[in-house]
């Protein structure tokens, strides 16, 4: 038992942003916390993958990744053209022949603190396998746990006749609790349901697949808003504005072919600045 002195003395930690990435986001107070979940949820081919690795990297925090839906082939050309600036097709070829520029191989060896679990079925035993193992080589938590996607971790999504989502909510809670246990922030990947899978519109918090919203501090829906734009909403925030509706959403560059995403360099509009 803590007195609220107490527990915020043995948790100072717990509650501190992440380096802002996106200042767009930031702006609407779409932070990420540590000791909190959140969740990113699309159609697959929008780039959830994209905006989460990119938010790992250029935040420059401690990061454990759970890669349970890409290669170490496909991880590794995005990261060089995230972190370089190259284009995706280059840095696969890169990474494919297993021959690349001096720079890029120093570039890539930068981040110590960035570590990759590739396990395509984990269960929940082997992402606190995976945790431990992080505390166990670096005597702390990293600051940042990327799960990509949820619905790849085992026996967690297998339907029963009352409710086939009930395991993915049981992850929720159980990634949650991980989060507040070790001060970490957890991201969640997860998709969307049937009817917005080719949306070009803002996804509203209803569109979250298997609606596994009840945990998660903060929820993203992401879409496409244009040839080279990722509209992000935020339809769930406990430290900033939302709009269930998907109403409050925030325009990001986004060149995937390069596997750029940033700012919008287009003016802000006048609401804008009221911010919260």
């Amino acid at each position: 038992m803590f007195s609220l002195l107490q527990a915020h003395r043995a948790g100072s930690d717990t509650g501190a942003a992440l380096p802002t990435v996106f200042r767009s986001l930031e702006r609407w107070g779409a932070r990420h916390l540590r000791g909190q979940l959140s969740l990113y949820a699309a159609p697959s081919g929008t780039g959830k993958s994209a905006l989460a690795l990119t938010t790992a990297l250029k935040s420059g925090v401690s990061v454990l990744y759970l890669s349970a839906d890409s290669d170490s082939h496909v991880q590794t050309s995005r990261t060089i053209s995230i972190l370089t600036g190259t284009p995706l097709a280059q840095s696969e070829e890169w990474t494919r022949s297993q021959s690349w520029p001096a720079e890029i191989g120093e570039t890539l060896g930068q981040n110590l603190f960035f570590r990759w679990d590739f396990t395509p079925l984990p269960t929940m035993d082997d992402i606190e396998a995976s945790v431990a193992c992080y505390f166990e080589i670096y005597g702390e938590y990293p600051y940042l746990v990327v799960v990509d996607n949820v619905t790849n971790v085992r026996g967690v999504s297998q339907a029963n006749a009352e409710d086939p989502f009930s395991g993915l909510e049981s992850l929720m809670d159980y990634l949650n609790s991980m989060a507040r246990a070790t001060g970490a922030h957890v991201l969640g990947l997860h998709h969307t349901t049937a009817a917005h899978n080719d949306s070009a519109a803002p996804i509203p918090l209803s569109g979250v697949k298997g609606q596994i919203s009840r945990v998660p501090a903060l929820i993203l829906t992401l879409h496409k808003a244009g040839e080279k734009l990722m509209g992000v909403s935020i339809v769930k925030s406990r430290s900033g504005r939302s709009d269930p509706s998907g109403g409050l959403t925030v325009e990001l560059e986004a060149d995937l072919s390069r596997m750029a995403i940033s700012d919008s360099t287009f003016p802000a509009p006048p609401w804008a600045s009221q911010q919260r």
